[in-house]
């Protein structure tokens, strides 16, 4: 009994540890849910300053479009700009009443509406006509681009990814909106001087590109909701105007007059570009609706945490009662049981063996059991803990390596655009046959490269932002495939049916046509062909690659359409064959058949066949 009151005592005394570790921790965990209420709050503050700030943006791109329209001839414009200046105006107020409340980044903003100080000679100006387009246009597109960068300044939202996931939306929507509204003016102006002047059609080609990239980065973070309401958007009687409209007009870039009119593409433009607003909105509400649950359930936690550091404190005396009481029971427990195993139990069983009979079950006891339970736990945990760290850590491998792959192919791939954009010029500007000549191999290698760089990306699962919006005939992808590769001239084609592919998939059909021509040229001599026939089925789009080389064993052909199926990963692969890997993934991502077979006579036939779902709806039989 003795025992008992020592455990008693020192239980009490161990027990106020943990006691009042539970009553830090409360307190840490208090002070962390404030820090998070209080970043909640911040946060929908900062995303109500985006939403008033893009209020103003909007105003200025219509603004912006109407002064371009007006300075490139079209009269027409000067009824409707001084409503839109008054709109602009009037959200500028709205704007500073705003920010008169200090909220989070207000500051930035306000030191990005200093260069509005010249709007009112801007306009004055235009009115005049001694401005020029290009003048209003980069003051106007200066003003917009300043107030978006300082309007997202540090919206990240914090460790949440749905609010993460939220704010990415909006400053893509953002990018795009103000692409399509700068396309839009810009384009305005243009029609109303009938043609395209100096610099103008660059400029056009560029701000259609950054559109294209703005609205393929919005589905990769937005909600299902978003993204539904975007592509309602894209799909409007408008917008199929604006493509159309956009695409006479990248196809009349060296026309006298773009048969076009100024009215009309402003109409359908500017309908566009509020649709994409509304949707922007809808982003920007889910925002501060997010932000909203994340402060409600901050301030929930917050007051939890509060009742359990005072219950914590109010309850420590209880506490210990139990548990010393919890702990000193079965320490008596087991004491007796000991007692009783050492003066009945082992000595009764010693007799019956002395006496020769069975020794019999001894009756469980307790004496061993917790302590081996604790080590097991402490095992199992070790354990755990060991595979938790193993797992994580090859994850983390596994993610960095594909990142860090992407990241490359991104960046070679940048870099081998803008040299093939540099090339072209080059090539529009030469006349000497022989610098022709070697502008046109450099242009060549610099689209092997390109190729690369896109193979990279496709192993670790990202998609080509090369896309065209019209159906393309076959004959010219294959021969874009072509261009692919390194000795072309040893292709033959031998008969291509007429058909025509759907405008997103052209780019990754050429690529995964490029990858089987590549292997069939190095599978082959250098004094023999490689033959493509493309032939319209019932079925689908068949292309065969047939090569005159060696040819395969049926392991090595099975090894082979192991890759090219998709369902084997590049890691494991250990021949160095990539362009397998990449055609196998292009094909599962296109909905396409790859396989190798062997040749009538000798060599290695690649067949791709492609679906129906691939070919323009116009191609596809009843």
């Amino acid at each position: 009994m003795r025992t008992l009151r020592t455990i008693r005592h020192r239980l009490a005394l161990l027990l106020a540890l943990p006691t009042g570790a539970l009553v830090v921790l409360a307190a840490t965990g208090t002070a962390a849910q404030a820090g998070r209420y209080a970043e909640a709050g911040r946060t929908g503050d900062r995303v109500a300053v985006v939403a008033g700030t893009e209020d103003l943006v909007r105003e200025l791109q219509r603004e912006r479009g109407l002064t371009a329209g007006l300075l490139g001839g079209e009269e027409g414009f000067r009824a409707q700009l001084g409503a839109r200046r008054a709109a602009a105006d009037q959200a500028r107020q709205a704007l500073d009443r705003l920010l008169a409340g200090d909220p989070p980044g207000a500051e930035q903003v306000r030191r990005a509406l200093a260069p509005l100080t010249g709007l009112a000679a801007l306009r004055g100006r235009a009115d005049t006509g001694t401005a020029t387009r290009t003048e209003a246009l980069a003051f106007f597109t200066d003003a917009v681009t300043g107030l978006t960068a300082a309007a997202f300044t540090d919206t990240t939202g914090g460790a949440d990814p749905q609010l993460a996931a939220a704010l990415a939306t909006l400053r893509s929507l953002a990018d795009a909106t103000e692409a399509a509204a700068l396309e839009r003016g810009t384009l305005n102006g243009v029609l109303a001087a009938g043609a395209f002047r100096g610099g103008d059609y660059p400029a056009f080609v560029r701000i259609t590109a950054v559109k294209g990239a703005a609205l393929d980065r919005v589905p990769r973070t937005a909600t299902a909701a978003r993204t539904g309401s975007l592509d309602a958007a894209l799909r409007t009687p408008a917008a199929t105007a604006v493509a159309g409209m956009e695409q006479q007009a990248l196809n009349g870039f060296a026309a006298e007059r773009l048969p076009v009119r100024a009215a009309d593409w402003w109409q359908a433009a500017s309908t566009l570009v509020d649709d994409l607003h509304r949707v922007e909105s809808e982003a920007a509400a889910e925002a501060r609706a997010r932000a909203a649950a994340l402060r409600s359930a901050a301030l929930r936690g917050l007051l939890l945490d509060v009742g359990l550091a005072l219950a914590a404190v109010a309850g420590t005396a209880a506490l210990g009662r139990l548990a010393t009481r919890s702990v000193t029971r079965p320490v008596a427990a087991l004491v007796a049981g000991a007692e009783e195993l050492a003066e009945s139990v082992l000595p009764a069983a010693v007799a019956r063996a002395q006496e020769g009979g069975a020794a019999g079950p001894t009756a469980p006891t307790a004496v061993g059991g917790p302590a081996e339970l604790v080590a097991l736990g402490a095992a199992l945990d070790r354990v755990s803990a060991t595979a938790v760290r193993l797992a994580v850590e090859q994850s983390a491998l596994r993610r960095n390596t594909a990142e860090s792959l992407a990241n490359l192919g991104r960046r070679n791939q940048t870099l081998v655009t803008r040299q093939l954009g540099f090339l072209s010029a080059l090539e529009r500007g030469e006349h000497d046959p022989g610098v022709l000549a070697n502008l046109f191999e450099l242009d060549h290698l610099a689209t092997r490269m390109r190729r690369n760089a896109e193979s990279l990306l496709v192993l670790v699962g990202e998609v080509s932002p090369r896309r065209w919006e019209l159906p393309v005939g076959m004959g010219d992808v294959i021969r874009s495939a072509l261009g692919e590769v390194e000795d072309y001239r040893r292709v033959v084609l031998r008969q291509v049916d007429e058909a025509r592919l759907d405008g997103g998939a052209v780019a990754e059909v050429a690529h995964l046509l490029a990858e089987l021509i590549e292997n069939a040229l190095a599978a082959s001599p250098p004094d023999t062909d490689v033959e493509v026939w493309a032939r319209r089925g019932s079925g689908g789009y068949l292309v065969a690659v047939v090569d005159r080389g060696r040819g395969m064993a049926d392991g090595e052909l099975e090894l082979a359409n192991a890759r090219l199926s998709g369902r084997e990963s590049f890691l494991v692969g250990r021949d160095g064959l990539l362009g397998h890997y990449v055609a196998g993934r292009l094909a599962a991502r296109l909905g396409a058949r790859v396989r190798l077979t062997p040749s009538p006579v000798n060599g290695v036939t690649a067949s791709v066949l492609l679906p129906e779902g691939l070919l323009a709806r116009a191609e596809v039989p009843a």
